[in-house]
């Protein structure tokens, strides 16, 4: 009797195929987790990013041997995927140079990043007592309201 050898020599055509339909089935489930967590590190980017500039101009304001003083008004910080906009520029210039913000032609180099909850944010600081008290805002996009709630410490998500 002839013994018939077993051609192994790859994957069948339906293996392949049911290969592929499940692979399909994967990205299906799992593309929108993975662009919602996107979008959740821009957001955080963007609170970062902010955070920093507020902690940058607490620090010069509490400095002694700051060069520039406290302005006598509120000025503002309008951060969006443009350049960004500053309201007052001697204080807030001085402050983000000192911590080291800005760029070697002393551009701010931070934009905004969120493609969906905000397309802008603007920080904006007033003097009060000697210090300055910020208030944020942001504009466009679906949860403009989220940016203020975000980094008042309200909302994480």
């Amino acid at each position: 009797m002839k013994e018939r050898k077993m051609n192994n020599k790859g994957f069948s055509l339906v293996e392949l195929i049911i290969v592929i339909a499940i692979m399909a089935i994967l990205i299906v489930v799992l593309a929108p987790q993975y662009l919602k967590y996107v979008e959740k590190s821009r957001n955080s980017t963007d609170v970062t990013n902010a955070t920093e500039i507020v902690t940058a101009l607490q620090v010069y304001a509490s400095d002694p041997d700051a060069t520039t003083a406290i302005p006598g008004s509120a000025f503002t910080i309008k951060i969006s995927s443009g350049a960004p906009v500053l309201s007052e520029t001697t204080f807030t210039l001085a402050a983000l140079k000192e911590a080291g913000l800005l760029d070697k032609d002393d551009k701010l180099a931070t934009r905004c990043v969120s493609r969906s909850n905000w397309e802008s944010y603007t920080i904006t600081a007033t003097p009060k007592d000697g210090g300055l008290k910020f208030t944020y805002s942001a504009d466009g996009g679906s949860n403009p309201g989220k940016f203020a709630d975000m980094m008042s410490g309200k909302s994480g998500s």
